[in-house]
Protein backbone atom coordinates (compact mmCIF):
# COMPACT_ATOMS: atom_id res chain seq x y z
CA UNK A 1 0.00 0.00 0.00
CA UNK A 2 3.03 2.00 0.54
CA UNK A 3 4.12 1.86 -3.00
CA UNK A 4 0.80 2.21 -4.15
CA UNK A 5 0.91 5.62 -2.64
CA UNK A 6 4.12 6.37 -3.41
CA UNK A 7 3.43 5.51 -7.44
CA UNK A 8 -0.14 7.52 -7.02
CA UNK A 9 2.14 10.94 -5.95
CA UNK A 10 4.83 10.54 -8.38
CA UNK A 11 2.05 10.07 -11.23
CA UNK A 12 -0.19 12.69 -10.13
CA UNK A 13 3.36 15.37 -9.87
CA UNK A 14 4.21 14.52 -13.02
CA UNK A 15 0.90 15.01 -14.42
CA UNK A 16 0.36 17.95 -12.28
CA UNK A 17 3.85 19.46 -13.90
CA UNK A 18 3.07 18.37 -17.98
CA UNK A 19 -0.11 20.61 -17.35
CA UNK A 20 1.26 23.28 -15.37
CA UNK A 21 3.94 24.04 -17.84
CA UNK A 22 1.51 23.77 -20.81
CA UNK A 23 -1.86 24.62 -19.88
CA UNK A 24 -0.31 27.62 -17.73
CA UNK A 25 1.38 28.51 -20.76
CA UNK A 26 -1.15 29.05 -23.10
CA UNK A 27 -3.58 31.02 -20.21
CA UNK A 28 -4.21 34.25 -19.07
CA UNK A 29 -2.90 32.57 -15.68
CA UNK A 30 0.75 32.58 -16.91
CA UNK A 31 2.16 35.34 -15.76
CA UNK A 32 1.39 34.26 -12.20
CA UNK A 33 2.56 31.20 -12.62
CA UNK A 34 6.08 32.04 -14.07
CA UNK A 35 6.69 34.51 -11.14
CA UNK A 36 6.86 31.29 -9.18
CA UNK A 37 8.82 29.35 -11.79
CA UNK A 38 10.73 31.62 -13.56
CA UNK A 39 13.80 30.73 -10.79
CA UNK A 40 13.72 26.63 -11.29
CA UNK A 41 14.12 28.16 -15.42
CA UNK A 42 16.60 30.09 -14.61
CA UNK A 43 18.85 28.16 -12.08
CA UNK A 44 18.38 25.04 -15.17
CA UNK A 45 20.52 27.44 -17.58
CA UNK A 46 22.97 28.34 -15.38
CA UNK A 47 24.62 25.27 -16.44
CA UNK A 48 25.50 23.74 -20.11
CA UNK A 49 24.52 20.04 -18.19
CA UNK A 50 21.23 21.30 -18.19
CA UNK A 51 20.08 24.54 -20.47
CA UNK A 52 19.54 22.14 -23.07
CA UNK A 53 16.44 20.59 -21.26
CA UNK A 54 14.92 24.27 -21.83
CA UNK A 55 14.97 24.20 -25.54
CA UNK A 56 12.13 23.42 -27.80
CA UNK A 57 12.09 19.80 -30.31
CA UNK A 58 9.07 21.28 -32.50
CA UNK A 59 8.02 24.53 -33.75
CA UNK A 60 6.22 26.97 -31.32
CA UNK A 61 7.08 30.36 -32.36
CA UNK A 62 7.22 30.45 -36.14
CA UNK A 63 5.47 28.55 -39.26
CA UNK A 64 7.85 25.56 -40.70
CA UNK A 65 7.60 25.11 -44.54
CA UNK A 66 7.17 21.40 -43.68
CA UNK A 67 3.97 20.03 -43.87
CA UNK A 68 4.79 17.36 -41.50
CA UNK A 69 5.53 19.31 -38.84
CA UNK A 70 2.67 21.83 -39.07
CA UNK A 71 0.01 18.73 -39.47
CA UNK A 72 1.54 17.46 -36.58
CA UNK A 73 1.23 20.66 -34.76
CA UNK A 74 -2.15 22.26 -35.65
CA UNK A 75 -4.28 18.47 -36.29
CA UNK A 76 -2.54 15.31 -34.69
CA UNK A 77 -1.72 17.60 -31.04
CA UNK A 78 -4.88 19.53 -31.03
CA UNK A 79 -7.16 15.91 -31.80
CA UNK A 80 -5.19 13.63 -29.52
CA UNK A 81 -5.72 16.02 -26.66
CA UNK A 82 -9.08 16.35 -26.82
CA UNK A 83 -9.72 12.49 -28.12
CA UNK A 84 -7.70 11.88 -24.49
CA UNK A 85 -9.50 14.32 -22.67
CA UNK A 86 -12.77 12.87 -23.31
CA UNK A 87 -12.37 9.54 -23.24
CA UNK A 88 -10.92 9.67 -20.16
CA UNK A 89 -13.67 11.35 -18.80
CA UNK A 90 -15.87 8.60 -20.33
CA UNK A 91 -14.29 5.77 -18.94
CA UNK A 92 -14.08 7.76 -15.47
CA UNK A 93 -17.92 7.83 -15.48
CA UNK A 94 -18.45 3.96 -16.59
CA UNK A 95 -15.60 3.06 -13.72
CA UNK A 96 -16.90 4.91 -10.77
CA UNK A 97 -20.55 4.15 -11.68
CA UNK A 98 -19.40 0.36 -11.28
CA UNK A 99 -17.64 1.23 -8.14
CA UNK A 100 -20.77 2.75 -6.84
CA UNK A 101 -23.10 0.32 -7.67
CA UNK A 102 -20.42 -2.68 -6.63
CA UNK A 103 -20.13 -4.56 -9.93
CA UNK A 104 -16.51 -5.59 -9.35
CA UNK A 105 -13.98 -5.92 -11.76
CA UNK A 106 -14.97 -3.56 -14.89
CA UNK A 107 -14.88 -5.80 -17.88
CA UNK A 108 -17.18 -4.52 -20.52
CA UNK A 109 -16.75 -1.59 -23.06
CA UNK A 110 -13.09 -0.93 -23.64
CA UNK A 111 -12.15 -2.54 -21.12
CA UNK A 112 -12.90 -6.01 -22.42
CA UNK A 113 -10.20 -5.42 -24.92
CA UNK A 114 -7.43 -3.09 -22.58
CA UNK A 115 -7.11 -3.45 -19.22
CA UNK A 116 -6.06 0.13 -18.37
CA UNK A 117 -7.68 2.55 -21.03
CA UNK A 118 -7.86 5.50 -18.66
CA UNK A 119 -3.60 5.58 -18.19
CA UNK A 120 -3.99 5.26 -21.91
CA UNK A 121 -6.05 8.08 -22.74
CA UNK A 122 -4.06 10.38 -19.70
CA UNK A 123 -1.43 9.57 -22.13
CA UNK A 124 -2.59 10.42 -25.41
CA UNK A 125 -4.00 13.98 -23.82
CA UNK A 126 -0.31 14.07 -22.56
CA UNK A 127 1.22 13.56 -25.91
CA UNK A 128 -0.82 16.38 -27.28
CA UNK A 129 -0.19 18.52 -24.50
CA UNK A 130 3.77 18.20 -25.23
CA UNK A 131 2.73 19.20 -29.42
CA UNK A 132 1.76 22.86 -27.55
CA UNK A 133 4.55 23.54 -25.47
CA UNK A 134 7.43 21.12 -26.74
CA UNK A 135 10.19 21.81 -24.14
CA UNK A 136 12.50 18.80 -23.69
CA UNK A 137 11.67 19.19 -19.69
CA UNK A 138 8.15 18.65 -20.91
CA UNK A 139 9.10 15.01 -22.50
CA UNK A 140 11.27 13.97 -19.64
CA UNK A 141 8.08 14.42 -17.08
CA UNK A 142 5.98 13.20 -19.81
CA UNK A 143 8.34 10.00 -19.98
CA UNK A 144 8.37 9.50 -16.26
CA UNK A 145 4.64 10.06 -16.37
CA UNK A 146 4.51 7.25 -18.39
CA UNK A 147 6.62 4.62 -16.68
CA UNK A 148 5.01 5.85 -13.19
CA UNK A 149 1.56 5.00 -14.81
CA UNK A 150 3.03 1.22 -15.88
CA UNK A 151 3.87 1.13 -12.57
CA UNK A 152 0.81 2.11 -10.65
CA UNK A 153 -0.98 -0.31 -12.91
CA UNK A 154 1.17 -2.93 -12.36
CA UNK A 155 0.31 -1.97 -8.06
CA UNK A 156 -3.36 -1.75 -8.93
CA UNK A 157 -3.66 -5.57 -10.72
CA UNK A 158 -1.86 -7.04 -7.69
CA UNK A 159 -4.57 -5.52 -5.65
CA UNK A 160 -7.37 -7.13 -7.83
CA UNK A 161 -5.64 -10.30 -7.91
CA UNK A 162 -6.16 -10.79 -4.34
CA UNK A 163 -9.58 -9.38 -3.95
CA UNK A 164 -10.82 -11.08 -6.71
CA UNK A 165 -9.23 -14.47 -7.82
CA UNK A 166 -11.09 -14.21 -11.14
CA UNK A 167 -8.93 -11.33 -12.09
CA UNK A 168 -6.15 -13.50 -13.58
CA UNK A 169 -8.10 -14.94 -16.26
CA UNK A 170 -9.18 -11.57 -17.00
CA UNK A 171 -5.53 -10.71 -17.52
CA UNK A 172 -4.98 -13.41 -19.93
CA UNK A 173 -7.44 -12.59 -22.41
CA UNK A 174 -7.03 -8.58 -22.08
CA UNK A 175 -3.64 -6.48 -23.15
CA UNK A 176 -2.37 -3.64 -20.58
CA UNK A 177 -2.08 -0.78 -22.56
CA UNK A 178 -1.76 -1.88 -26.23
CA UNK A 179 -2.61 -4.20 -28.72
CA UNK A 180 -0.35 -6.56 -29.13
CA UNK A 181 1.21 -5.30 -26.10
CA UNK A 182 4.34 -3.90 -27.78
CA UNK A 183 5.97 -3.23 -24.30
CA UNK A 184 6.08 -6.21 -23.05
CA UNK A 185 7.79 -7.64 -26.51
CA UNK A 186 10.30 -4.97 -26.34
CA UNK A 187 11.81 -5.70 -23.10
CA UNK A 188 12.02 -9.74 -24.38
CA UNK A 189 13.59 -8.80 -27.26
CA UNK A 190 16.19 -6.32 -25.77
CA UNK A 191 16.65 -7.54 -22.01
CA UNK A 192 15.07 -11.15 -22.18
CA UNK A 193 18.37 -12.47 -21.28
CA UNK A 194 18.49 -10.27 -17.85
CA UNK A 195 16.82 -13.14 -15.47
CA UNK A 196 16.43 -10.20 -12.48
CA UNK A 197 12.49 -8.86 -13.77
CA UNK A 198 13.02 -5.41 -12.25
CA UNK A 199 16.30 -4.77 -13.13
CA UNK A 200 15.57 -5.73 -16.76
CA UNK A 201 12.03 -3.80 -16.42
CA UNK A 202 14.70 -0.44 -15.18
CA UNK A 203 16.93 -0.87 -18.04
CA UNK A 204 13.75 -1.26 -20.32
CA UNK A 205 12.54 2.32 -19.19
CA UNK A 206 16.00 3.73 -19.95
CA UNK A 207 16.34 2.19 -23.14
CA UNK A 208 12.84 3.87 -23.96
CA UNK A 209 14.11 7.34 -22.39
CA UNK A 210 17.45 7.29 -24.49
CA UNK A 211 15.61 6.24 -27.64
CA UNK A 212 12.78 9.40 -26.81
CA UNK A 213 15.37 11.89 -25.85
CA UNK A 214 17.15 10.77 -29.56
CA UNK A 215 14.27 11.36 -31.17
CA UNK A 216 13.25 14.61 -30.18
CA UNK A 217 16.86 16.12 -30.71
CA UNK A 218 16.19 14.80 -34.44
CA UNK A 219 13.10 16.60 -34.46
CA UNK A 220 14.55 19.87 -33.05
CA UNK A 221 17.23 19.57 -35.91
CA UNK A 222 14.56 18.71 -38.60
CA UNK A 223 12.59 22.13 -37.34
CA UNK A 224 15.71 24.12 -37.76
CA UNK A 225 16.11 22.65 -41.52
CA UNK A 226 12.27 23.88 -42.17
CA UNK A 227 12.73 27.41 -40.45
CA UNK A 228 12.37 29.95 -42.99
CA UNK A 229 15.76 32.03 -42.09
CA UNK A 230 19.06 34.00 -43.47
CA UNK A 231 22.46 34.76 -41.63
CA UNK A 232 23.81 37.85 -41.95
CA UNK A 233 27.29 37.47 -41.11
CA UNK A 234 28.78 40.91 -40.93
CA UNK A 235 26.21 41.88 -38.75
CA UNK A 236 26.55 38.26 -36.52
CA UNK A 237 22.56 38.38 -36.71
CA UNK A 238 20.30 35.39 -38.26
CA UNK A 239 17.19 36.85 -39.50
CA UNK A 240 14.16 34.44 -38.77
CA UNK A 241 10.55 35.01 -40.58
CA UNK A 242 7.47 33.99 -38.74
CA UNK A 243 5.39 32.91 -41.72
CA UNK A 244 7.63 31.35 -44.84
CA UNK A 245 5.12 33.10 -46.95
CA UNK A 246 6.13 36.10 -45.94
CA UNK A 247 8.74 37.13 -47.81
CA UNK A 248 11.81 35.68 -49.63
CA UNK A 249 15.18 34.76 -48.04
CA UNK A 250 16.63 38.00 -49.33
CA UNK A 251 13.46 40.33 -48.68
CA UNK A 252 14.15 39.48 -45.03
CA UNK A 253 17.68 40.30 -45.01
CA UNK A 254 17.62 43.59 -46.88
CA UNK A 255 14.88 44.87 -44.63
CA UNK A 256 16.56 43.38 -41.08
CA UNK A 257 19.71 45.26 -43.01
CA UNK A 258 17.71 48.35 -43.37
CA UNK A 259 16.68 48.13 -39.63
CA UNK A 260 20.01 47.73 -38.24
CA UNK A 261 21.30 50.44 -39.93
CA UNK A 262 19.41 52.87 -37.92
CA UNK A 263 21.49 54.51 -35.89
CA UNK A 264 19.25 53.78 -32.35
CA UNK A 265 19.46 50.39 -33.20
CA UNK A 266 23.23 49.87 -34.32
CA UNK A 267 23.95 52.00 -31.02
CA UNK A 268 21.68 49.38 -28.70
CA UNK A 269 23.73 46.83 -30.81
CA UNK A 270 27.27 47.54 -30.15
CA UNK A 271 27.07 48.13 -26.20
CA UNK A 272 26.24 44.09 -26.40
CA UNK A 273 30.23 43.51 -27.36
CA UNK A 274 30.52 41.01 -29.66
CA UNK A 275 27.29 39.14 -29.05
CA UNK A 276 25.08 37.25 -32.21
CA UNK A 277 21.47 38.15 -31.98
CA UNK A 278 18.29 36.69 -33.66
CA UNK A 279 16.00 38.97 -35.29
CA UNK A 280 12.29 38.17 -35.81
CA UNK A 281 10.11 39.30 -38.26
CA UNK A 282 6.54 39.13 -36.67
CA UNK A 283 3.45 39.79 -38.24
CA UNK A 284 1.67 43.32 -36.72
CA UNK A 285 -1.13 41.14 -35.62
CA UNK A 286 1.03 38.30 -34.43
CA UNK A 287 -0.48 37.09 -30.73
CA UNK A 288 2.26 35.87 -29.01
CA UNK A 289 4.64 39.04 -28.62
CA UNK A 290 5.53 38.02 -25.21
CA UNK A 291 7.55 35.48 -25.62
CA UNK A 292 9.85 37.90 -27.22
CA UNK A 293 9.51 40.92 -25.21
CA UNK A 294 8.33 42.20 -21.88
CA UNK A 295 5.37 44.11 -23.97
CA UNK A 296 2.42 41.44 -22.84
CA UNK A 297 -0.72 42.07 -21.50
CA UNK A 298 -0.47 42.96 -17.84
CA UNK A 299 -2.89 41.10 -15.11
CA UNK A 300 -5.52 44.26 -14.87
CA UNK A 301 -6.21 43.81 -18.36
CA UNK A 302 -7.27 39.96 -18.69
CA UNK A 303 -10.65 39.57 -20.22
CA UNK A 304 -13.05 36.81 -20.50
CA UNK A 305 -12.09 36.52 -23.70
CA UNK A 306 -9.12 35.31 -23.32
CA UNK A 307 -10.32 31.97 -22.22
CA UNK A 308 -11.71 31.09 -25.33
CA UNK A 309 -8.92 29.39 -27.08
CA UNK A 310 -8.83 27.42 -24.05
CA UNK A 311 -11.89 26.12 -24.84
CA UNK A 312 -10.95 25.49 -28.54
CA UNK A 313 -8.14 23.02 -26.98
CA UNK A 314 -10.85 20.85 -25.78
CA UNK A 315 -13.28 21.51 -28.84
CA UNK A 316 -10.40 21.51 -31.73
CA UNK A 317 -12.89 20.15 -34.37
CA UNK A 318 -15.82 23.20 -33.45
CA UNK A 319 -12.96 25.34 -34.73
CA UNK A 320 -13.17 27.20 -38.23
CA UNK A 321 -10.68 28.44 -40.35
CA UNK A 322 -7.39 28.33 -40.15
CA UNK A 323 -6.33 27.44 -36.38
CA UNK A 324 -3.11 29.40 -37.01
CA UNK A 325 -3.95 32.67 -37.54
CA UNK A 326 -4.59 33.41 -33.83
CA UNK A 327 -1.67 33.16 -32.05
CA UNK A 328 0.51 33.43 -35.57
CA UNK A 329 -0.92 36.41 -37.13
CA UNK A 330 -2.13 36.43 -40.86
CA UNK A 331 0.99 36.47 -43.18
CA UNK A 332 1.83 39.57 -46.45
CA UNK A 333 1.07 42.58 -43.99
CA UNK A 334 2.14 46.27 -44.52
CA UNK A 335 3.77 46.24 -40.90
CA UNK A 336 5.50 43.75 -39.05
CA UNK A 337 7.37 43.58 -35.90
CA UNK A 338 11.22 43.15 -35.65
CA UNK A 339 12.49 42.01 -32.22
CA UNK A 340 16.35 41.92 -32.00
CA UNK A 341 17.67 39.88 -29.57
CA UNK A 342 21.24 38.86 -27.87
CA UNK A 343 21.31 34.95 -28.03
CA UNK A 344 24.03 33.65 -25.29
CA UNK A 345 24.82 30.28 -23.27
CA UNK A 346 25.76 29.66 -19.67
CA UNK A 347 28.81 31.50 -19.15
CA UNK A 348 29.26 32.52 -22.72
CA UNK A 349 27.99 35.97 -23.23
CA UNK A 350 29.19 35.88 -26.86
CA UNK A 351 28.76 33.23 -28.73
CA UNK A 352 29.59 32.45 -32.96
CA UNK A 353 26.60 32.83 -35.40
CA UNK A 354 26.72 29.45 -36.38
CA UNK A 355 25.44 28.51 -32.41
CA UNK A 356 22.22 30.90 -31.72
CA UNK A 357 19.98 27.43 -32.81
CA UNK A 358 21.92 25.68 -30.45
CA UNK A 359 20.06 23.78 -27.75
CA UNK A 360 21.49 25.72 -24.76
CA UNK A 361 21.49 28.85 -26.34
CA UNK A 362 19.06 31.62 -24.79
CA UNK A 363 17.56 35.25 -26.15
CA UNK A 364 17.40 38.63 -24.41
CA UNK A 365 16.16 41.10 -26.28
CA UNK A 366 17.34 44.43 -26.82
CA UNK A 367 15.47 46.25 -29.57
CA UNK A 368 11.86 46.07 -30.80
CA UNK A 369 10.36 48.30 -33.92
CA UNK A 370 7.39 48.30 -36.07
CA UNK A 371 8.64 48.65 -39.41
CA UNK A 372 6.83 49.38 -42.87
CA UNK A 373 6.69 46.46 -45.59
CA UNK A 374 8.56 46.64 -47.85
CA UNK A 375 10.12 50.38 -47.49
CA UNK A 376 11.92 49.07 -43.78
CA UNK A 377 10.70 52.22 -42.53
CA UNK A 378 10.38 52.36 -38.53
CA UNK A 379 7.01 53.38 -37.26
CA UNK A 380 7.54 52.74 -33.85
CA UNK A 381 10.15 52.05 -31.12
CA UNK A 382 9.32 50.40 -27.96
CA UNK A 383 11.55 49.16 -25.16
CA UNK A 384 11.59 45.23 -24.88
CA UNK A 385 12.40 44.51 -21.50
CA UNK A 386 15.10 42.27 -20.16
CA UNK A 387 12.92 39.16 -21.42
CA UNK A 388 9.88 38.23 -21.98
CA UNK A 389 6.60 39.17 -20.21
CA UNK A 390 7.18 36.05 -17.71
CA UNK A 391 10.59 37.33 -16.92
CA UNK A 392 14.51 36.33 -17.97
CA UNK A 393 13.63 32.80 -18.99
CA UNK A 394 14.44 30.88 -22.11
CA UNK A 395 12.16 30.96 -24.84
CA UNK A 396 11.80 29.07 -27.98
CA UNK A 397 13.62 30.75 -30.99
CA UNK A 398 12.16 28.67 -33.47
Amino acid sequence: MALKRVARWIATAFSTLIVIEVLIMISPFALYWYSFYSPTLQALHRSSWTAWTESFFLPHSVITDSAFLEFLRWKVGSYMFSLGVWAFLALAIQLYSAKLRKKGVVSGGIYRYIRHPQYLCLSIAGFGLMTYWPRMIILIFYLGMLITYYLLARSEEGRMLRAYPSYAEYQQRTVMFLPGSPGRHLRRWLFGWVKNPALGTALCCAAVFAAALGIAFALRQYTIAHVVRTELPDERVLAIAVWPEDTAQVEIASLTERVLRDPEISSQIREEGGASFSAHLLPGDYGMVNMFANVGRRPAELRPSQFQFLVRYLFPFLTEGDRRHRPMGHPQQEKFKLVVSRVDKPGQRSIPLDSVLDANAKMTPVAMVDVKIPTGEILKRENPGQGSVWGPITMPIF
